[in-house]
Formats: structure tokens, C-alpha cells, sequence
């Protein structure tokens, strides 16, 4: 069999977000809620792809309460929301199975998708993306390319050149890997690969591809999964080209994070380099945010789990008592109000974002920021 290399897309997550001036209190936030998924399903068609509303029978996508299916399906498929929580708009969450099938059944792409369900009721962003690189029947396995990677006989770049130094993880059997991970899956994450191998996976499992994975000696899958920011910057880029485009997006988008480059040789590999072949143009890169442009909740996530704050107020409990917290906060707040100057990293800050923010409750940040410590804590637990 001849090798072969395909692009495409795996799962996606969408947010509907609802304009705030709109929503006045959580009784307004549920009949908004309702109207933008009744007019999110009329322009994705999804009754007549998937079938009639109804109640979730599965578990509801992480933080949300109320959800909805479409039909009795083999996959799974969610569009929810949450009643106390308007800044999370409404979620839609396609699994890799079920977005094969809606884009199959209706004749789409992920370029149709989006500008189909555009609409004044609500804004449209990616929240996650999973971009996708299929090597079937090329001479390479998966466990090869961890154990060279142990061995520091690849290395992987970015366009740049530039190493990427994430964690890499894998999980083993009887010393051989099947699958590897690079970066964190944590939530917050921006950004990891999954290298597995696709064909066991679908025979193993009897996968909706299974019969595809039959017909081939190998295949092995890159995904790559763009979240938060990237995939906000994602929804821009595809809604501003053609959808002949995609095929050349996906690529460059993969080989501008991952790109493996054989120590040795002093060369990329021969699937990086067909990879980049793949795309004939370049795209807009994909920007990290500024330090500064972080949103206030958060920097207060960050205040809870990674200042140390927290751990202190414990100790603080554990030797002198219970409530001796609350002094060691009032000490903080004399010492803040009494002496702390702020430097030129706040007031650029401010600059930037305190018109917008103003506008905003503080009541309703801190109630975001308790469903948020809540979530984390969720998935560390999972």
C-alpha cells in the first residue's frame, strides 16, 4: 500500500456568547439562553441532521447544568448552558464521531459551519479545535518516535526553529508506546499534541472508522488540540479565508507548533517535511497574549492556586488557631493600604481594560471565579 497523508479535524467546541447589555438578571439570562439555542439549531439544521430536541441522557459538558441532544445517536453531542452563569454563554460540543456525522449528513465544513450559524443574537468563537494529521502506511510507529525523543535522537521545533521544551508523557505497554503526549491536557492549557496510533485504537474499539483502519498497514495520528486563546485567534482565521484554504490551514497551523527534526540527519523528519509540503501558503500565527492583557478573574485564579497565598493561611490556622487567618488578611490589607505602590505593569492595565471592566459586577466576577476554582478542582479530582 502506498503512503498516504490526510488533514482534517477531530472534535470542536463552539461558544455562543450573548450580548451582556441584554441580559439583565438570571430570569432574562434562561429566556436568552433558550432563544439562541432555538436559533442556533434552525441555522446549524441540526433537527434534520441529528434529530428532535430533547433532554441530555449523558453526562452535561463540564460547568454547565441545563443540556440538551438531537436524536438517539451512537455519538455524543451537547448544546447547554448554565442558569446562574451568563458569562459562559452557551456551549456546543461536538465529539470527533459526531462532528464526522454532521458534516457528512450535511454536507459541510467547519468554514460552512461557522458562517451558517452566525447570527445578531449572539457572538461565535472556537473554544477548542482539534487539528489533525493522518500517516497511513508510512514506515514509522508511534512507540519509534517516543523512544527517539527519550533518546534526544529528534527534537521538536517550532517555524522559528526554536525548541519546544514541554513534558512529554506516554503511555506504555510492555515497554512499547501506543500513545504520547506533549504539553499539559490541564484546563488552561492552550495548546498540547497527542501522537497515537489510529488503527489500533479503531480496531481495538470497533471506532466508526474501524473498517477504514482495516484497509490500511499503519496509521498514525498527530492531533493537535488549540484551546482558549488559540482557538478564539482560529475562528478569525478560517472565517476570513476560503474554504478551499482549510486543507492548507490545518497543515501550517500543526507544522507551526510541531515540527520533528531529526538530530542526526540535521534535518526534518520525512513526515514533518511532507507535512509542510502539504500547506501551500502561510497564515496568520497564532499570538500568545501579553502578561498584562491577562482578564482580572484570572489573575485572581492564579492569586488562589499559585501565589502561595492559600498554603499560607493555612498554616496559619494549623499552629495558632482557627479564624487566625482572618488576621494575617487584615495584616495584608494595612500593609497594602498603607504601602503598596503600584508599578507600570498595573497601570498599563488598567489603562487597557478598566473602562470595559467597570461596566461589569465585581459581584458577578467573584461568582465566576467560585464555578471556576470549582471546575479546577473537579478535573484535578477526575
Amino acid at each position: 500500500m502506498n503512503p498516504e497523508i490526510f488533514v482534517g479535524i477531530d472534535e470542536l467546541t463552539v461558544v455562543l456568547a450573548a450580548d451582556k447589555t441584554l441580559v439583565k438578571d438570571l430570569a432574562d439570562w434562561m429566556l436568552k439562553a433558550e432563544s439562541m439555542i432555538t436559533e442556533f439549531v434552525k441555522l446549524a439544521n441540526l433537527e434534520q441532521i441529528f434529530g428532535m430536541q430533547k433532554d441530555l441522557d449523558g453526562k452535561t459538558p463540564q460547568g454547565y447544568a441545563t443540556a440538551y441532544q438531537y436524536g438517539d445517536n451512537p455519538f455524543y453531542f451537547a448544546v447547554a448552558y448554565h442558569p446562574s452563569y451568563p458569562k459562559m454563554g452557551v456551549v456546543v460540543k461536538f465529539s470527533a464521531y459526531s462532528w464526522a456525522v454532521y458534516c457528512q449528513r450535511g454536507q459541510t465544513n467547519i468554514k460552512r459551519f461557522l458562517v451558517s450559524i452566525q447570527s445578531e443574537s449572539y457572538h461565535v468563537r472556537l473554544s477548542r479545535v482539534d487539528f489533525t494529521v493522518d500517516y497511513q502506511n508510512w514506515d514509522i510507529t508511534v512507540d519509534d518516535i517516543y523512544q527517539k525523543l527519550m533518546n534526544n535522537r529528534l527534537e521538536i521545533h517550532d517555524h522559528k526553529s526554536e525548541t519546544n521544551h514541554s513534558r512529554i508523557t506516554a503511555f506504555e505497554v510492555d515497554g512499547k508506546a501506543s500513545t504520547f503526549y506533549v504539553g499539559s491536557r490541564k484546563t488552561g492549557t492552550r495548546l498540547f499534541l497527542r501522537v497515537y496510533d489510529k488503527r489500533l485504537e479503531q480496531v481495538e474499539q470497533k471506532g466508526f472508522r474501524f473498517k477504514e483502519a482495516l484497509n490500511t498497514n499503519s496509521w498514525v495520528r498527530f492531533e493537535a488540540v488549540f484551546k482558549g486563546t488559540y482557538a478564539h485567534q482560529l475562528t478569525d482565521i478560517i472565517m476570513g479565508i476560503k474554504e478551499e484554504k482549510l486543507k492548507d490551514l490545518i497543515a501550517d497551523k500543526i507544522t507551526e507548533k510541531y515540527r520533528f527534526y531529526d538530530l542526526e540527519c540535521k534535518k526534518y523528519t520525512d513526515f514533518t517535511t511532507a507535512l509542510i509540503e502539504q500547506s501551500k501558503e502561510s497564515f496568520l500565527r497564532l499570538r500568545l497574549e501579553s502578561p498584562r492583557d491577562n482578564d482580572f478573574t484570572t489573575s485572581l485564579i492564579h492569586l488562589i492556586k499559585g501565589s502561595g497565598l492559600f498554603p499560607a493561611l493555612y498554616k496559619c490556622d494549623a499552629i495558632w488557631g482557627e479564624e487566625t487567618s482572618m488576621d494575617l488578611l487584615e495584616c495584608l490589607y494595612d500593609i497594602y493600604k498603607d504601602g503598596y505602590e503600584p508599578n507600570d505593569d498595573v497601570q498599563l492595565w488598567l489603562k487597557k481594560h478598566k473602562d470595559t471592566l467597570v461596566k461589569q459586577s465585581l459581584k458577578d466576577d467573584l461568582e465566576l471565579l467560585k464555578l471556576l476554582w470549582l471546575r479546577k478542582a473537579q478535573e484535578e479530582i477526575a
